[in-house]
This record gives C-alpha cells, structure tokens and sequence, in this order.
C-alpha cells in the first residue's frame, strides 16, 4: 500500500464507503441488525471522536436508518455517503517525486474511525452470518471448479478470443493461467453459474 496512486487510493475510498454503508442499509431492510446492535457497536465507539458534528449526527442518523420510513432511511444513508466524500483530502507524500505516487486520497481522522466501525459493523453482524459464509463458500467452489475446468482443456472449453489470447501467452511462455482467471473475474455471478451448470449438471444445456 506505500506504493499506491493517486486514482488507486481515490478508488479503495469509494468502494469502502460503498461497502460500509450500503451493506448497512441491505442489512438493515433485510432485519440482520437492529437498533440495539447500532448503539452497541457503533454509537458508543464513536463517542471519543472530536468532530461535533459527526458525534452528533451519528444518532440522527441512526433513528432514520430504522425508521419505517423509506425516504427517511435514504436520507440518513446521503447523509453519510456525502459526509465521508466531502471528508477526503489530499496528501503530499514527500518521498515520492511522481504525481501519481506523491498525491494521496485520505479521509480526516474522525471519518476514517467511522468508516472502519461501520466496515467492523457489517463484518461483524453480515459478513460472518452463517448464512452468508456458506453462500461466499458455494461461490468460491463455483470459481475455484471452472478455473479446474478450463484449465484442463483451455482450447476446447474457452470462448474463441479468450482461447486466443490463451495460446498466444503459452506460445510467448507467459502465464497462460491469468488469461482463465481474468476471464473467469469478468463473469456475472449469473453467469458464472450458468456456466457451472452447463459444465456439472447432466440436465443443463
């Protein structure tokens, strides 16, 4: 992570703000978490951060995320996204000379220790439920089995111009191996069902 661009570091902060409060709102319409666990696990954690106004908003915003009222759980998760994206300053890295390297995307502080109990939130109460591992764990079988598939006859298996691309790093001794899982990485997670089954189950076509 020392090594990290400008764009890279832009990017990581967007996808955890995505990931922390949309899954948070997923979790909470879905009725994983409650307002107890809230309060528990993230607005008693909070209460040492500086910043008075995320302090504060931190309970607004937790009686509107379990509201019953749809618009106003989408106002408190604006609120948040807007809070963390506004939040995020430049740094100067004096130790590197090129701008892409020199230039990098941090959050203040006071939003960073909240954007990682929010991620510590949802790992805790969604990411770790039984329910969701075992779909993760399919999913990783699902992956792991068509890499073992395509791998064992790549020409045969692989559409036309993957299967190019397959033989041309074999051909110039390159890693023939990347060219499967970056096909595979593309896939949707429909399709890459579709195609397991295509492949395992006798009944599909």
């Amino acid at each position: 992570t020392k090594f990290k661009s400008l764009d890279c570091s832009i990017m990581e902060l967007a996808d955890d703000i995505a990931y922390a409060v949309h899954d948070l709102e997923d979790a909470i319409v879905m009725g994983i978490v409650n307002p107890h666990q809230w309060q528990q696990d993230v607005v008693v954690p909070l209460q040492h951060i500086e910043d008075s106004w995320l302090k504060h908003e931190i309970h607004t915003i937790g009686a509107k995320l379990f509201s019953n009222q749809h618009h106003l759980r989408k106002d408190a998760i604006g609120t948040l996204v807007n809070a963390f994206v506004t939040a995020i300053n430049i740094q100067i890295k004096p130790e590197f000379d090129e701008h892409l390297l020199k230039y990098h995307a941090e959050l203040e502080l006071d939003f960073a220790t909240t954007l990682s109990v929010l991620k510590q939130f949802v790992f805790k109460y969604v990411i770790r439920k039984p329910e969701i591992q075992m779909l993760e764990y399919k999913g990783q079988q699902i992956v792991m089995e068509l890499f073992d598939a395509l791998s064992s006859d790549p020409l045969r298996l692989l559409p036309k111009n993957t299967a190019q691309r397959w033989q041309k790093a074999t051909d110039n001794n390159l890693n023939a191996h990347r060219v499967i899982a970056d096909y595979i990485a593309g896939m949707t997670d429909d399709f890459a069902t579709q195609l397991y089954q295509t492949l395992f189950m006798p009944q599909s076509k």
